[in-house]
């Protein structure tokens, strides 16, 4: 239901689309030629307001748009040249639809490196080289900075300049033994021992806007469930069951307002739920604490205990739960 969604489906589909072949043909049969449009043939205004969309976002290098490069009944895909980025374009009135600015590492303000390092340092200080990719991205559903690297990741938001996401990748023998002997243990909790095989590689993100700041991340092989345990403390900090997402449980982020429009428990009725799981996996008992909901998200808050965050799906199970310390930030 709520995943972080970094680049615009739209754009990438439509970039795999035009690189990728087409199932089924054999490379020796004949294939009918089909016309390319140029950007000759598009409306030039249009495309100089593309144009200038992209030099916004540029920091000052030069924006010339090279080619086509994919479309699909609504949109064209445009190039800029050098490898600058790409710019999706509405074919009835021009409009554009999302921007995609590429840049170096050095390119971009004294300020965004030094977040960024700061950031990644703050996971883990003897990474090395972690980033190699920079986009500046804007949309009418975003407005970021993207950094990557073959292990790391930082998102930050382009209005504010706070780091939104950050995350970096490992194998599971990197690992401290004891958090993944945790993280095996809660699964097989979670799961009811459906699963107890973690994926072999996990993440160590910082996710300030759901409390996160140094926080493992662990999967199982049927990427069904996911388990949070604080790096510092070791202790359980987060679950999630997607298995009851799927299919006719599956409710699109846009959606969810109508959806849950109606809270789907009373605050007593919430509690009776949720309190069975959170006392086996978190041993936690939510009874007393002060109830508040807003569509499909529950919060139960109780003076000098953890505060405690629930998703419902569309069923009335809860799907994911994350517990908060006082002090506001799981680590």
């Amino acid at each position: 239901m709520k995943k972080h969604a970094i680049v615009s489906a739209s754009l990438m589909a439509l970039l795999l689309s035009a690189q990728a072949p087409f199932p089924g043909i054999a490379q020796s049969a004949p294939v009918e030629t089909v016309k390319k449009t140029t950007l000759a043939e598009l409306d030039q205004k249009a495309l100089e307001a593309a144009r200038k969309e992209m030099q916004k976002l540029a920091e000052g290098a030069p924006i010339e748009l090279d080619q086509i490069i994919g479309e699909n009944s609504e949109c064209w895909v445009i190039s800029a040249k050098n490898g600058r980025g790409e710019v999706l374009v509405q074919k009835q009135g021009g409009a554009v639809v999302s921007v995609h600015v590429k840049f170096g590492f050095k390119e971009v303000s004294t300020a965004l490196q030094n977040a960024v390092n700061n950031t990644l340092k703050s996971l883990d200080a003897k990474l090395a080289n972690p980033i190699d990719r920079i986009e500046r991205i804007k949309s009418s559903k975003e407005n970021v900075w993207h950094f990557r690297g073959e292990r790391a990741e930082v998102v930050i938001e382009a209005a504010s300049g706070q780091v939104d996401y950050a995350s970096i990748h490992y194998r599971q023998e990197q690992i401290a033994p004891k958090i993944v002997t945790t993280a095996k243990q809660s699964l097989i909790q979670l799961s009811g021992s459906q699963t107890t095989a973690l994926e072999p590689s996990a993440t160590l993100l910082k996710h300030p806007q759901r409390n996160l700041d140094r926080v493992w991340s662990f999967q199982d092989k049927t990427g069904k469930f996911s388990v949070m345990i604080g790096a510092n403390t070791g202790t359980l900090v987060g679950v999630a069951n997607y298995s009851v997402v799927e299919n006719k449980n599956y409710v699109a982020q846009e959606d969810i307002p109508k959806v849950f429009a109606k809270p789907m428990y009373t605050k007593e009725k919430a509690i009776a739920v949720i309190n069975p799981v959170m006392k086996k996996i978190f041993h936690l008992d939510l009874t007393g604490y002060v109830v508040a909901s807003k569509y499909d998200t529950y919060t139960f808050t109780k003076k000098g205990k953890p505060t405690v965050i629930a998703s419902v799906n569309n069923a009335g199970v809860f799907y994911s739960v994350s517990v908060v310390p006082e002090n506001g930030m799981s680590k």
